[in-house]
């Protein structure tokens, strides 16, 4: 019994020496990622504000239609989403969680890069544009982040009926498949959630043969049944999910490709013209 115990005494010892070595060389690699994070170069290109965005977006600012939301859905119990498609460097996602902590936010990314490529890649943008310190950053919820094309007719990877609002920012005209993306902003949507793009280049809309004026193509899209309006620069869309399902009434001019990889460079231009159905 005695050799047991000292037995015993001996292996408490030696897991309690390996648990405190473990959270040590936790903390260092705390220590030496904060510093990586700190460092790490961010190009001007990728560094599009909230205030930015809202520029673009009069008459609406993005804070005011979540807090609107975030109001309503409190009365009924309800958690309000947030996503962005193509967010970059996740700068406005950022701006949001520091106005909004209780909102859930997501963000869509077409591939991984070098600078961001994960949840945490967040933040270095945080630091970077100082929107929380390191001591913030330990309790703060990081929005989620996933990689997915959505050039080519791509689903977006949630279930439908998700989200509050989904918004971009110089997204829509390097897109190919457009209405095909809409769709699927429309699927994931929640009945009467928003969704607000504030670049329309190389929409085309053809009845009949003749391309229409873009407000034509927005009003025959009401009379079916979807509630869309240009922003008040005339570059942006803003459009909401009706109660009932609906989808937009066109068809492209090129098929669908079972695959994006291998496409020549003339089908992966992002120009292309729908027809609208009849």
């Amino acid at each position: 019994m005695g050799l047991r115990s000292t037995l015993l005494f001996i292996s408490v010892i030696i897991i309690g020496l390996c648990l405190s070595l473990y959270v040590q060389t936790g903390q260092e690699g705390k220590a030496l990622n904060w510093d990586h994070y700190e460092n790490q170069e961010l190009g001007p290109e990728r560094a599009i504000s909230l205030a930015d965005l809202n520029q673009k977006l009069v008459p609406y600012r993005l804070e005011s239609l979540i807090q609107e939301i975030l109001e309503r859905n409190r009365l009924l119990g309800q958690k309000t989403r947030v996503m962005q498609l193509y967010s970059s460097n996740g700068r406005i996602l950022m701006e949001l969680r520091k106005l909004f902590p209780d909102l859930e936010l997501y963000g869509i990314n077409k591939e991984k890069t070098h600078q961001f490529y994960r949840r945490e890649s967040f933040i270095p943008t945080a630091l970077k544009f100082e929107l929380f310190n390191k001591d913030e950053l330990q309790t703060v919820e990081l929005p989620y982040i996933v990689f997915e094309d959505l050039d080519f007719g791509g689903r977006i990877p949630y279930a439908e009926k998700k989200f509050d609002l989904i918004f971009s920012d110089e997204v829509i005209g390097k897109i190919k498949y457009k209405f095909e993306l809409f769709d699927e902003v429309l699927r994931v949507l929640r009945p009467e959630g928003l969704s607000l793009h504030t670049d329309v280049a190389g929409i085309k809309v053809y009845s009949r043969g003749a391309i229409l004026e873009l407000r034509d193509a927005l009003g025959e899209f009401r009379r079916r049944g979807i509630e869309i309006n240009l922003l008040e620069n005339r570059s942006g869309l803003r459009f909401r999910r009706p109660e009932g399902d609906v989808s937009f009434p066109v068809t492209p001019h090129q098929e669908l490709p079972s695959s994006a990889q291998g496409l020549s460079q003339e089908l992966k231009r992002p120009d292309m013209g729908y027809n609208l159905r009849p």
